[in-house]
Order: C-alpha cells, then structure tokens, then sequence
C-alpha cells in the first residue's frame, strides 16, 4: 500500500479501477511472482495504471501510477468512450 500512496493513489482508487472492467496485460517478473498490469478509470474517471498479483487468491495490489496520456487515450479507445 506504501507503493500506491507514494504515487499518490488511495487503496479504494485502485478497487474502482479494478472494478470497472480494466484492461489486463499478464507479466511474470523475475522472481516468477505473476503480476499484473492494468488499465482503468476511477469513478472521477482518472486513469490508473495499477500492478497486482494474486496471493491466496486475493487480489494484492502492487503498486500502480496515474496513466500518461498515451495509455489513457488507449484506455478511453478501447472503452469507446
């Protein structure tokens, strides 16, 4: 959670990202730990970047930035909105 405050995102912006049909590209980093990158918006529509993984079958969020504004026209095209 540090991670996401130091960006300045508060834990329940992640959830809203992560529960408004994100886009999800898988990644396995070195460590093999699985982790996730997404793209989704916030209820105020600011586009998130967020980086989880699973653990124990919980979502555990990673860390995550705002999106510039290359991924965010990419968030908003593939949204159609």
């Amino acid at each position: 959670m540090r991670h996401l405050a130091n960006h300045r995102i508060t834990r329940s912006e992640f959830e809203q990202a992560m529960r408004h049909d994100p886009i999800v590209i898988d990644f396995a980093d070195e460590t093999g730990e699985d982790r996730r990158y997404a793209l989704g918006a916030t209820d105020r529509l600011r586009v998130l970047f967020p980086v989880f993984t699973y653990r124990a079958e919980r979502m555990s969020p990673i860390t995550g930035w705002d999106a510039d504004k290359q991924l965010r026209e990419l968030y908003f095209r593939e949204k159609g909105e």
